[in-house]
């Protein structure tokens, strides 16, 4: 496979972090400092800023709390039917999980931006100089999309709920529940509609931001750990860079070398232009070696120099990798048990009989829920995969022709390489593809079961004895 061109990378891109940190202020996940807008006279006075940033939270709190509360209510006073009742279930867990989730934003906002600041500063722009590279441009380019059309989904996915009683020209409410008045009647009718379209806006982003730092961060992490495989692996054509006299190698190895891009998560790869690579003076002298030590200590200093910087790019990612986990453990936490609590509903509305429409809304539910189960997942492994392959990478490398010094350095990254990165809820739960394997076996099971018991329940055989035992026990 081919490499792509080097003047496809564009440095200059940046993440766009700022839109989602606008975003979540204005639903007021994150606090807003309001000192610029006020008059210079009341700026920094009477604890105006925090009062107004307060208030604002109190009203999209108010928002999230009254709709959960009028769905518990709803619940426990109105006589449901099945399906009824546990769509009603499901709309009242969802708002009642964004209550801790929202409170998970607003206390962890600086460590979230902790975390950004970290990856900012300290982040590799790109891979070590070789006969290719790989650039963060190209994770940036596709998390700024992925971002975009992510919000957009959860935004559509939401929204049109809030749209069907106007297509319907019904006097409707979007979740119809109990409330304290009558809303049917103006303006309280048009003061809870706009409450529920303000609450739906508040789910589909609350959660879809959330959910878009932290997958964000991770694609940002794995694009890291690309870097330092890309390193690794061209690790011996850096130490000719260093060095300066391998010009014709270099080209001879760039022409003839072809590398699967399939091995990197975005399986994009830049072909470094040597023509415009800097050089540097040798490190080390080799003219006093014997011939029979010059196969072992040829670039010794520049490899040496060359792992070294790798070794410290390894440290910083699974450090990076640890505050990552330390931050977003109870949100973890927080989405396993929503999902999962979700699926248990659906699974028990599955094995009721539904109305057509009834059943592509459980479907799609279904569907949704499954799907955000995998990417998290997904996204779990993939970070633990990454962790892994890096010693993968470092055997790849000419190590059987480096002298003592590098070895010993090689180890430092292997000992570090056998520590698996995990991403965990509360440190009870691993996102991997084996906890969704298991909850999809525990799903089909449970579906299985219910529905066997549906079937012996009303099969002929056992409505003769129901029968019988009745006759029986009225004589």
């Amino acid at each position: 496979m081919t490499l792509r061109s080097s003047s496809e990378d564009d440095p200059t891109l940046t993440l766009n972090f700022r839109t989602l940190e606008r975003v979540l202020r204005f639903v007021a996940s994150w606090p807003t400092d309001y000192n610029p807008y006020l008059p210079k006279y009341l700026r920094g006075q009477y604890l105006l800023s925090q009062l107004i940033d307060s208030c604002y939270l109190l009203f999209w709190f108010f928002i999230c709390v009254h709709i959960a509360a009028f769905h518990i209510v709803s619940i426990l006073t109105i006589d449901f039917s099945y399906d009824e009742l546990f769509l009603t279930l499901i709309t009242t867990s969802i708002y009642s999980i964004m209550i801790p989730l929202s409170a998970y934003l607003r206390l962890y906002e600086s460590n979230i931006r902790q975390l950004y600041e970290f990856a900012t500063k300290h982040f590799r722009k790109r891979s070590a100089a070789g006969i290719h590279y790989i650039s963060i441009s190209s994770s940036i380019r596709f998390t700024n999309r992925y971002q975009f059309w992510w919000l957009v989904i959860c935004v559509l996915g939401t929204m049109h709920w809030a749209i069907y009683p106007i297509l319907s020209q019904e006097r409707t409410l979007p979740f119809p529940c109990w409330y304290p008045v009558d809303v049917q009647q103006s303006p309280m009718y048009e003061l809870a509609y706009i409450f529920q379209v303000l609450g739906q806006l508040q789910v589909s982003l609350v959660y879809g931001l959330s959910g878009a730092l932290f997958m964000v961060l991770v694609f940002m992490t794995c694009s890291q750990f690309d870097m330092l495989c890309c390193s690794l692996t061209n690790i011996r054509q850096s130490a000719m860079i260093l060095n300066g006299s391998y010009q014709t190698e270099l080209r001879h190895c760039q022409e003839n070398h072809e590398i699967d891009t399939r091995e990197y998560v975005l399986e994009e790869v830049f072909r470094e232009d040597l023509e415009n690579v800097q050089p540097t003076k040798t490190i080390s002298k080799l003219d006093q070696l014997s011939p029979s030590q010059t196969y072992l200590m040829e670039l010794s200093s520049e490899l040496t120099c060359v792992l070294e910087d790798c070794i410290k790019h390894h440290l910083l990612l699974l450090r990076f990798c640890q505050l990552l986990e330390n931050c977003y453990h109870p949100y973890i936490l927080l989405k396993l048990f929503q999902i999962l609590l979700l699926l248990c509903f659906l699974a028990f509305m599955a094995t009721e009989s539904l109305s057509t429409m009834k059943l592509i809304n459980v479907l799609e539910y279904f569907m949704l829920t499954m799907t955000e189960l995998y990417l998290y997942c997904f996204l779990g492994h993939i970070l633990m995969s990454q962790g892994l392959k890096v010693g993968d990478a470092l055997w790849k490398s000419p190590w059987h022709l480096c002298g003592a010094s590098y070895r010993r350095r090689m180890l430092i990254i292997l000992m570090n390489a056998q520590r698996p990165v995990r991403l965990t809820g509360w440190k009870l739960y691993e996102l991997n593809l084996e906890t969704y394997y298991t909850v999809g076996r525990t799903l089909c099971f449970y579906i299985y079961a219910s529905l066997r018991y549906v079937f012996l329940l009303f099969s002929p055989r056992h409505y003769r004895f129901l029968r019988r035992h009745f006759r029986t026990t009225q004589l």
